[in-house]
């Protein structure tokens, strides 16, 4: 299997490719951490709707994307608040904000095979000996008849 690089990767050799946009790569990295640690926290239905999106002074910034989402970061802000604290910047408020236009991307809907594809599975049937292979692809194609 080819390695797929994350979308940080992905966004740190852009950043990197352009002086002007370099100055940006250590707050994209320090806020995935953020999310990381967030995400430890919370449930992960709510780490999925939640983004933290800023750190202001003493308070975390988080937009979700529903209120569901939203009500259960408040109920949690205590412990949310502990988890993104550091040293050197401690969180002691956590303010949440919910973005009914913000959500993240929808998981593409699976085509089905084409027609060309179910001949050449077809042919492939036919062409098999009798075995566990040959049980699969019955099986494929029994699905695709419906």
């Amino acid at each position: 299997m080819a390695f797929r690089p994350s979308s940080l990767q992905r966004i740190r050799g852009i950043l990197r490719g352009d002086p002007t946009l370099a100055v940006a790569l250590p707050e994209a990295e320090r806020l995935r951490e953020l999310n990381r640690r967030f995400a430890g926290v919370v449930p992960p239905a709510v780490a999925r709707a939640c983004r933290i999106a800023a750190i202001q002074g003493e308070t975390a910034l988080i937009y979700c994307a529903n209120g569901a989402a939203a009500s259960r970061v408040r109920s949690q802000a205590t412990g949310v608040g502990r988890v993104l604290t550091r040293p050197d910047a401690p969180v002691l408020a956590v303010k949440v904000k919910v973005r009914a236009d913000w959500t993240l991307p929808e998981k593409r809907e699976k085509t089905d095979l084409g027609p060309a594809a179910l001949n050449a599975f077809r042919d492939l049937d036919n062409t098999l000996p009798e075995g566990d292979l040959k049980a699969a692809v019955d099986a494929l194609l029994a699905r695709r008849r419906g």
